[in-house]
This record gives structure tokens, C-alpha cells and sequence, in this order.
């Protein structure tokens, strides 16, 4: 997975505790002016850690690489089940907008 171009594994730890990650995945894009695109994947903080800005902070970094990288567009799915958990009020209070909706299809061998 590391070595995948484009790929970057976000982890927050806690002493040698790894309690948060987060995925940037970088595509090329002929659209927003041939900027890439930038695809926000594994947000998740262990639930003992939440509501202390490991998310937050997280998130703040993927953007932060988003930027350094010319990304003008991010992406993040997130499943409808998170709507009452807090979730999209977490990715809204981030920044991210709710603006589109996703479609979804698991592939079988």
C-alpha cells in the first residue's frame, strides 16, 4: 500500500498507540484546470480518543498535503449509517461541504 504513487497514510498516535488514520489518494484530473484530485479515505479515531481533535487534527493534514500537491478538489464518502453519529457534523465543522451523492457497488471474484 506505501508504495502505491499518490497514496499517503495519515497516523495519529498516542505514546507508541497508533489511534487515528487517515488516506490521501492523489489522481491526475483533466478537469479544475488539470489539477489533481485528491480522495480522502480510513478516517477513523479509536472510539476512547474521539471529540479530542485527533480527527481534527487529521484532517488538517491531509489538507494541508492536499494543498502542497496543487489538489483543487477533495473528495470524501461517507456512509449514510454516520449521519446520526456525529460524523458529517464532524466533516462539515472540517470544512467539507455535503453536496453530492455517491453510488457505491462491491466487486466479487
Amino acid at each position: 500500500m506505501l508504495s502505491t504513487p499518490g497514496l499517503t497514510v495519515f497516523v495519529a498516535a498516542h505514546g507508541t498507540e497508533v489511534v487515528g488514520t487517515a488516506t490521501l489518494f492523489v489522481m491526475p484530473n483533466l478537469g479544475y484546470d488539470c489539477h489533481p484530485t485528491g480522495f480522502i479515505e480510513a478516517v477513523v479515531v479509536a472510539e476512547q480518543h474521539r471529540r479530542r481533535g485527533v480527527g481534527s487534527r487529521l484532517i488538517d493534514a491531509v489538507l494541508a498535503e492536499a494543498r502542497r500537491l496543487s489538489v483543487r478538489k477533495v473528495q470524501l464518502l461517507s456512509h449514510k449509517r454516520h449521519a446520526s453519529d456525529g460524523a458529517f457534523t464532524f466533516y462539515e465543522r472540517c470544512g467539507l461541504d455535503a453536496e453530492a451523492e455517491g453510488f457505491r457497488l462491491y466487486l466479487r471474484s
